[in-house]
């Protein structure tokens, strides 16, 4: 495949992951029909804000558990959990709105909100994924545009229901539910992660020529189980313990050559962590007529349970939490 049709292919799935985004905000969309679906109910002010309240609760509770998934499995199968969820939690809604008063239980609407917020969570993971795994070195840009989809779906829902259906919390939820569900299961089939090219880079004339069978050294059945217990998840990028300055061939007079190869040629795939180095963030350094590649220069890759040590882990989690938190705010 060309290069120009790959590039076409990573524009078009980010497109698909902004279409999946703008479902996904639907959620800021409660006030609404909120209101209205209180009044039929026959509902209290804090009946109605338990059921909103436990669609922005599914939303960020259930973000860590679907961001595993989607690292896990790749972003489809969270596009796609996501758009089930959603649907089958606004349609659930709007049968209890058209049956009325006493046809579902508060807990039940509350568990149906609830769907509604992991749905997003999860759909919304696999398209931010999708366009950083695409895009390495531009991945500020190619998230911006699923951000500030998820920002807007609740204003482009809510126009369409204004033109269409005016002061029809029914017919808007309906809306919603079949909205979700055919953007999110026609985008997904559009939703792709595209292999890195890599770039040929031609060895420069004075370096001198290397035997082109170097012995190899075999490894020996302890070195194999070292090599086993080295194995990552799926999508990172494997470790060789027997690689080193040692094992390299190294030619005549050529004392400088201190370099290593590279571990490994991984590209991102459906899933890789966007954590884990990609051929697109590893620059080429070139040094006069020597071409010097530290295996140093790998990303640290550090997970789960290990950022709990790291004091930039909480760092972050506090500043994120500041600053999204006044935009919430500001939404509600």
């Amino acid at each position: 495949m060309s290069e120009r049709r790959l590039k076409v292919t990573r524009v078009i799935s980010v497109v698909a992951a902004t279409v999946v985004a703008l479902a996904c905000g639907t959620n800021y969309a409660y006030s609404a029909w909120g209101p209205q679906f209180a009044e039929r109910m026959h509902f209290s002010s804090t009946q109605s804000n338990l059921v909103g309240t436990s669609a922005n609760l599914g939303m960020y509770i259930g973000g860590i558990p679907v961001g595993m998934l989607v690292d896990r499995k790749g972003p489809r199968p969270g596009v796609l959990m996501g758009g089930g969820l959603m649907t089958v939690g606004y349609f659930s809604i709007h049968r209890a709105y058209e049956n009325g008063p006493g046809s579902v239980a508060l807990p039940w609407l509350c568990l149906f909100a609830f769907m509604t917020g992991i749905g997003g969570a999860s759909a919304f993971s696999g398209s931010i994924k999708t366009s950083a795994l695409n895009w390495p070195e531009h991945r500020g840009t190619a998230t911006a545009f699923p951000l500030s989809a998820f920002g807007l779906g609740a204003f482009f829902f809510t126009s369409i229901s204004s033109i269409a259906f005016p002061d029809n919390a029914s017919a808007f939820l309906r809306l919603l539910s079949i909205g979700c569900l055919a953007m999110c299961y026609v985008s997904v089939l559009f939703l792709r992660v595209v292999p890195q090219t890599q770039t040929y880079v031609s060895v420069p004339a004075n370096e001198q020529r290397r035997s082109s069978n170097p012995l190899q050294r075999t490894k020996s059945k302890e070195e194999r189980t070292s090599t086993r217990r080295h194995e990552q998840e799926p999508g990172t990028q494997p470790f060789d313990p027997n690689t080193s300055t040692s094992s390299l061939p190294k030619a005549d007079g050529d004392s400088e050559y201190a370099g290593t190869l590279e571990t490994s040629n991984a590209e991102p795939d459906e899933t890789s962590s966007l954590i884990s180095s990609s051929p697109g963030d590893m620059p080429y350094q070139e040094n006069g007529a020597k071409a010097t590649v530290h295996q140093s220069s790998h990303h640290l890759d550090i997970r789960g349970f290990a950022l709990l040590k790291h004091v930039e882990f909480y760092q972050l989690w506090l500043l994120l939490g500041i600053m999204t938190g006044i935009g919430l705010m500001t939404i509600k």
